[in-house]
C-alpha cells in the first residue's frame, strides 16, 4: 500500500486494521534496529515494538503528517521513548547483559592471593576481638534490626537492659576504633 495523507486517514478510522498495517509496515524494522542497538533479548524487542505499534494506533489520529517521512520520524521517536522506557525500568539490564571478551588481562587466576582487609576493617576486627561473645552478638544481631526480644535469647540477658547494653557498645566500639585510627594516623604523619 502506498503512504498518501488520504490512505492513512483512511485505514486510521479502523483501529484493528491500522494495527495490523503498522505492524506488517513497520514492525520488522523496528525490531531489527531494536536488537540491533539494545535489547539482545527478542521477546523484550517485541514488547516495546507492541508498545510502540498500539500506541501509535492511539495517538495518530490526534496528529497530521504532511507525508510519510514526518510520519516515520514520529513512529521513530515514539520507539526510541519506549526503549528508553523499558531500560530505565529495567535498570539491571546491562548488569544481565553484559558481555566481557576475556583475554590475557582478565584471566581469572586459579591461586590468588585474598585480599588484606583495609586498615579500618583491621582495627574493627581488633576492637571486636576484645568484646565478650554476648556482646559481639548484640551488636551484630541489632545490627541486623533483630528485635531486642530474639536477642535475649541468645545473649542470656534481660531483654529491657539490651537497649541500654547496644547504646554503650555501639558508642564505646566507635571511639575505640576512631581513636585507634587516630593513633595510627598521627604515628605515620610523625614518621614522615
Amino acid at each position: 500500500m502506498s503512504f498518501s495523507s488520504e490512505t492513512l486517514q483512511g485505514i486510521m478510522t479502523d483501529h484493528e486494521r491500522f494495527v495490523k498495517w503498522l505492524y506488517e509496515r513497520y514492525a520488522k524494522k523496528l525490531l531489527a534496529y531494536t536488537l540491533r542497538t539494545y535489547l539482545p533479548a527478542e521477546d523484550d524487542a517485541w514488547s516495546v515494538v507492541y508498545k510502540t505499534l498500539y500506541r501509535i494506533a492511539e495517538v495518530s489520529a490526534q496528529h497530521e503528517f504532511e507525508n510519510e517521512y514526518k510520519f516515520n520520524g514520529f513512529i521513530f521517536r515514539t520507539h526510541i521513548n519506549y526503549l528508553r522506557n523499558f531500560l530505565r525500568d529495567n535498570k539491571r539490564f546491562e548488569a544481565r547483559h553484559r558481555e566481557i571478551e576475556l583475554d590475557d588481562h582478565h584471566a581469572v587466576e586459579e591461586e590468588s592471593e585474598p585480599v588484606p582487609p583495609s586498615l579500618p576493617l583491621q582495627v574493627l576486627q581488633q576492637e571486636l576481638d576484645k568484646l565478650e561473645d554476648w556482646q559481639r552478638i548484640l551488636l551484630l544481631m541489632r545490627g541486623q534490626d533483630v528485635p531486642y526480644s530474639k536477642i535475649a535469647e541468645f545473649v542470656d540477658k534481660p531483654e529491657h537492659h539490651l537497649k541500654t547494653y547496644y547504646a554503650r557498645l555501639k558508642k564505646q566500639l566507635h571511639d575505640a576504633v576512631n581513636e585507634h585510627l587516630q593513633l595510627i594516623k598521627t604515628t605515620q604523619h610523625a614518621n614522615q
